[in-house]
């Protein structure tokens, strides 16, 4: 008797662990189903009602394909062709978080290493030819960290006579790092954007947002400021270079941004496997232009392709700076530039 119990102990137990593949990516039809479903009930957790049902109402219709869908990949894409072509939002999409199904998630240890790997989002901060600052960054860091980053690599460009800020890969973050790079680019604080949350319970609660002040005074305040952007340019990034357009602080150059203006301010929602979503409980306006730029993104004033916005950008940059002192050698340095913005630019990355 007690070994028939075992046995049938031993046998639930089995069918209660998930079984995977050995490439770690493929789910069964079991998995892939309790990824929709969790998806589903995630979706109360959006601001708008009236969408969350609809997409619901569609995963529903289609869940008997979906579920056949065993790469997780392929699932998230799937999933987010529907989460996104119906309600509209391109934030309301499903990702792949880890490497392997087996994963359920990227521990809090992780994240942090992954962030250090990644220099809170800095790529370049560089002096280009005739002293015009250059700083490029992939994200805003949330933490603290990325405040501090922002810091240091402002404290290398502050002596420079304009900055260009390339967001043309920036997909969004949002927190300490953009908060405090806005914080350095005025002696009075800029106008940030209003942001309302829909809380679990049905509540509304109004958040002005504001710059992050550094240690000291801030680095860039009143310098001639440009910013890149591209169809790329996503989220927190947009929200960045929207306001500094609606309080005229800085030249906008690029590609119209991609147009993704609703934030949430808590965690994605696990779905299993290594798969999360991004559920969106907040709406944005600006209070400069009563407007935002969810759905239509932000608009350039200086309209041109992605891989020829750095160039313009720096010609105008040449035009407006005024060195502090000059040299032979700077005079030089800034005559051969204006006279080719792009050989600059180019002879500047030959190593």
């Amino acid at each position: 008797m007690h070994r028939l119990l075992a046995a049938t102990a031993a046998i639930t137990l089995l069918a209660a662990t998930p079984v995977f593949a050995e490439d770690g990516e493929t789910l069964n039809v079991v998995q892939s189903s309790q990824v929709i479903e969790t998806l589903s009930r995630s979706l109360d957790g959006y601001f708008d009602r009236r969408k969350a049902i609809s997409v619901q109402d569609a995963l529903r219709a289609r869940r008997t394909h979906l579920a056949t869908i065993r790469d997780r990949a392929e699932l998230a894409e799937a999933l987010s062709a529907i989460t996104v072509g119906v309600s509209g939002d391109l934030h309301l999409r499903v990702s792949v978080a880890t490497t392997s199904a087996k994963v359920a998630a990227l521990t809090d240890a992780e994240q942090a290493l992954l962030d250090q790997r990644l220099a809170y989002g800095l790529m370049a901060a560089r002096r280009l030819p005739a002293n015009i600052g250059y700083l490029k960054l992939r994200y805003f860091e949330q933490t603290d960290a990325g405040a501090e980053m922002v810091d240091a690599a402002l404290g290398l460009l502050k002596d420079t006579d304009a900055l260009v800020i390339d967001l043309r890969e920036n997909t969004g973050g949002g927190g300490a790092a953009d908060e405090r790079l806005l914080g350095h680019l005025s002696k009075n604080p800029l106008v940030l954007e209003t942001i309302r949350w829909t809380q679990g319970d049905g509540r509304v609660e109004v958040q002005q947002r504001q710059v992050r002040q550094g240690p000291g005074a801030p680095l860039y305040a009143d310098k001639p400021v440009f910013v890149l952007t591209a169809a790329r340019t996503f989220s927190a990034a947009e929200a960045f270079a929207y306001s500094l357009k609606a309080n005229g602080r800085a030249v906008l150059v690029g590609e119209k941004t991609r147009g993704g203006g609703n934030p949430a301010n808590r965690p994605s929602p696990p779905l299993g496997f290594g798969l999360v979503v991004f559920v969106p409980n907040g709406q944005v306006v600006h209070p400069l232009t009563g407007k935002g730029w969810e759905g239509t993104g932000v608009v350039p004033d200086v309209a041109t392709a992605p891989d020829a916005a750095l160039t313009e950008a720096y010609r105008r940059a040449l035009a407006v700076a005024k060195p502090l002192v000059s040299t032979p050698k700077s005079e030089k340095e800034r005559a051969d530039a204006i006279a080719d913005p792009a050989g600059a630019l180019a002879a500047d990355q030959r190593l």
